[in-house]
């Protein structure tokens, strides 16, 4: 498609540098004037510029974002990512390389920084299609960083090599600009860069198939000129008509690969950044990236990491080849993160939002002429007056108004909440990745309901503190695995009422991970006492926190999704235990669901048990693996969500509750102490000796 067929108008002969630039004309149009102009300005004063050509080195580039030194590696994967999409349409290396950069020593040139940002926050499903799958682009771009991984090592010892050979006369030196020496440098850089650039052209013609031989000999540069003929950009509908684009380059995908650690050292910079908006610089959450919560973000991270190789261990030496030969495949990669973690990436348009963000502009500016080329002007000039980030905030409270008519102002939850011992600010990015900040209101919309350290671990209390929330509610259960015999008389009571052990645990990295196990579950719908049914729908879900992260979400078999009794515990997944009089002192018997978590009535125990599919379905990243967690719980939470109309809601019912109670509390008996206790034995409310008897219906 995109290509003209016999009948139809003529088409043109473009060249890859022309196709490239009237692709980053399209994208520019994706953007307001106000937000050209703070593209342009930024790119301006944080860059360089030669010969009327401004561009951005990596050292710009990391500087710009605010990347810290404790996440250095991922602002390295990143800056390798953009590079290698600077040509975009263009994926597979060609010789010479195809970097569109004018004179400039980087790729990183204003044109090609304005395709990055419209791909990276998602701009271009208007100029390509929402179909478009820019998961495989990121797949691509990560697997790139692979190779300039691969190489680097030879890079640095040349370098090294260099400074140590005998130093050019000091005369020469002074008589050297300084911008002629700034240029070699970067053409040093430039030059490492370009050559990682096409030596990926190494991997597709590794392919010992004729097909993909076939696909790599079009790298050529007579290949290049014959493919972009007859190529009609005035008449396509959508730019993703092309079969470039369409056929991502043509470029292999089954033979790329890329390591689990460059995806933890992705994570670790994402999950920091959770919370940080467009108008926020990354400095302003400058303590995530101190310890101890840069080390939380990295065992979250290693969790995560563990979805897509369970066998890897962070510290492990990466080897190239090796990575070619066992690393994640993108159909690996594509499962994973679509099935266990979707939003996990979402933190790169918010990132690069970031480039569109002026702190120059100010409400008193005057008003600055549209800006509609993408040409990078000397001069940028004043901001206009209309920019969305000059207007005032929005209330940050919940207006309501009382009887008289005046307005209270009920003041909104922080951003994040208050830390406990599970639910803090890494525990908030972990779960964003797979559930909607949006929907959940994991950012202002968390309540603490029961934390079992602080309220008491009993189903009493449980009840008393969750039962009220009228909302979605998020489970939080943390502990250690059991040794496989009991050891205390706890713990043998306690496996006394469960089936014989069958199935071991998660995985051998339970035991790596010092045995500690988090899961939880989040459930959509009001709490219950159901001794005999059980509660829920089909938006219930379950999920493993460590040290794997996994999700099991309903499969709509049946409708066994949560149970709570005093006296049965709690569970999801099956039927609440049936307790039998005669047997273990009316203990209940446990019987578990394929696929369930259960906890006792003690709050003191918990198995997952993960043997197949039943009213969840089982791990599609972990297919045909049996496993049984049987667990001493340490932490129990659960935490109530919802959007500013519940928290309203629930601070009207709480404040009438609490209006009631003191009413209660505060009965005015009158002076005959005798007669008025004598209304209240009436009335079966005190005394009585267990003799009181209701009035007849």
């Amino acid at each position: 498609m995109g290509q003209l067929q016999s009948g139809q108008s003529e088409a043109k002969r473009f060249t890859p540098q022309e196709i490239s630039h009237k692709f980053a004309t399209k994208c520019g149009s994706q953007f307001s004037g106000i937000e050209l102009w703070a593209f342009k300005d930024v790119f301006r004063r944080h860059g360089k510029v030669y010969h009327g050509v401004y561009y951005w080195t990596e050292q710009d580039f990391v500087k710009f974002l605010e990347i810290p030194e404790s996440t250095a590696e991922s602002g390295r994967i990143l800056y390798a990512m953009v590079h290698y999409l600077c040509a975009f349409p263009f994926l597979r290396p060609r010789h010479p390389p195809l970097t569109f950069s004018q004179v400039a020593p980087t790729t990183l040139t204003f044109e090609n920084m304005v395709k990055i940002v419209v791909l990276f926050t998602g701009r271009y499903k208007s100029i390509l299609t929402g179909d478009y799958d820019f998961l495989k682009l990121l797949f691509c771009a990560i697997a790139y960083y692979e190779e300039v991984l691969a190489e680097d090592k030879e890079f640095k010892e040349k370098k090294a090599s260099r400074s140590s050979q005998e130093e050019e006369p000091m005369s020469e030196k002074l008589n050297k600009s300084p911008e002629t020496t700034r240029r070699g440098c970067d053409d040093e850089k430039m030059g490492f860069w370009e050559k990682k650039f096409t030596a990926l052209a190494n991997l597709t013609n590794s392919s010992s198939s004729a097909s993909s031989s076939a696909a790599s000999a079009g790298s050529s540069d007579t290949d290049i000129d014959e493919e972009f003929l007859n190529i009609d950009l005035e008449n396509v509908s959508t730019w993703y008509d092309l079969d470039l684009i369409k056929s991502y380059d043509n470029i292999d995908i089954e033979l790329l690969r890329i390591s689990p650690t460059s995806l933890y050292h992705i994570f670790q910079l994402l999950l920091a950044i959770g919370p940080l908006q467009p108008q926020e610089p990354i400095s302003t959450y400058r303590d995530h990236f101190a310890e101890p919560a840069i080390g939380r973000y990295r065992s979250v991270a290693k969790s995560m990491t563990r979805s897509f190789d369970s066998s890897w261990a962070v510290g492990n030496p990466t080897e190239h080849n090796a990575v070619l030969e066992t690393g994640i495949s993108y159909s690996r990669f594509f499962t994973v993160v679509k099935s266990v973690m979707p939003f996990a990436f979402d933190g790169l348009a918010v990132l690069f939002e970031h480039f569109l963000f002026n702190q120059r502009i100010a409400p008193s500016s005057p008003t600055a002429p549209q800006i509609s080329s993408i040409a990078m002007p000397a001069v940028v000039g004043s901001p206009p007056i209309d920019h969305p980030f000059a207007s005032p905030k929005d209330h940050d409270g919940l207006e309501e108004r009382n009887e008289e008519g005046a307005s209270t102002i009920i003041l909104a939850p922080s951003k994040l909440p208050e830390p406990t011992k599970l639910m803090n600010a890494t525990m908030i990015s972990h779960l964003a990745t797979f559930m909607d900040t949006n929907s959940f209101h994991l950012y202002g919309g968390l309540k603490k309901l029961y934390v079992g350290s602080e309220a008491g671990f009993s189903m009493g209390s449980f009840e008393q503190k969750v039962f009220k929330w009228n909302a979605p509610t998020i489970v939080l259960i943390s502990g250690y695995i059991l040794a496989p015999e009991p050891k205390g008389a706890r713990e043998r009571a306690f496996s006394d009422l469960l089936p014989p052990v069958r199935y071991g645990n998660s995985s051998g990295q339970v035991i790596k991970h010092n045995g500690k196990v988090t899961y939880g579950a989040v459930v959509n719908t009001s709490w219950k006492i159901s001794h005999k049914e059980c509660f829920g729908d089909n938006s219930t879900a379950l999920f493993q926190l460590e040290p794997v992260q996994d999700v099991f979400r309903s499969s709509g078999y049946n409708g066994n999704y949560v149970y709570f009794s005093k006296s049965l515990g709690l569970g999801f997944g099956n039927l609440p235990p049936k307790q039998h009089s005669h047997q273990n002192h009316g203990a209940p018997q446990y019987a578990f669901g394929d696929l369930s978590l259960t906890l006792d009535h003690a709050l003191e125990f918990g198995v997952f048990r993960h043997v197949g599919s039943e009213t969840f379905r089982s791990s599609q990243i972990r297919e045909h693996v049996d496993f049984e967690d049987r667990f001493a719980i340490t932490e129990l939470e659960v935490w109530g969500c919802g959007a500013d109309e519940v928290l309203r809601e629930q601070a009207r019912l709480w404040a009438w509750e609490e209006k009631e109670a003191l009413l209660r509390k505060n009965v005015n008996l009158s002076k005959d102490i005798e007669e008025s206790r004598a209304l209240l034995e009436m009335a079966g409310l005190v005394g009585g000796g267990g003799k009181r008897s209701g009035g007849s219906v």
